[in-house]
């Protein structure tokens, strides 16, 4: 059996990321959520992923928030930092199929994918759009390989409802 590999991903419309914004009159629990998810879409997407075994689609909804890219500092002057906009679309949709894996594996995929299977295959989402924001082969194969590293080690994170 052939590893699954992308062949593409798309929405239907272009995202639209803002910054969210820290406002003196701000509670304190909306500045921490700020501070620790920066980013806000701000319009619904749908998003088309075309794999060599699979074709599905799901929304993204219009005030979705994020981190950004996982990067720890001391890799940023290598890497780039969590905020690079070559890593920003991609974060999105990864940290997005991370947070509703059990809506995606179960009611859009139909449970016709394992837990390891759909582990590595957000890895390689990943790394399809961070090459195609222009990142290089070699900088997106080994972030990519990093995340599922990550990925791998924080077993208890796959328990899936």
């Amino acid at each position: 059996m052939s590893k699954e590999q992308i062949k593409s991903i798309n929405f239907n419309i272009e995202p639209e990321v803002r910054i969210r914004v820290i406002n003196d009159s701000d509670p304190v629990p909306v500045k921490k959520s700020k501070v620790e998810y920066p980013f806000e879409l701000n319009n619904t997407l749908t998003v088309y992923i075309v794999t060599s075994k699979r074709e599905f689609q799901f929304n993204i909804y219009n005030g979705y928030t994020w981190n950004g890219a996982d990067i720890p500092r001391m890799f940023w002057r290598i890497i780039g930092s969590r905020t690079d906009n070559d890593f920003l679309i991609a974060s999105m949709l990864h940290d997005y199929m991370l947070e509703f894996k059990s809506y995606i594996i179960h009611e859009v995929l139909g449970n016709q994918i394992s837990m390891k299977e759909y582990r590595r295959l957000t890895s390689l989402v990943f790394r399809e759009k961070i090459k195609a924001q222009g990142t290089n082969t070699i900088k997106a194969n080994i972030m990519a390989w990093c995340v599922d590293v990550f990925q791998m080690c924080n077993i208890r994170s796959w328990k899936c409802p």
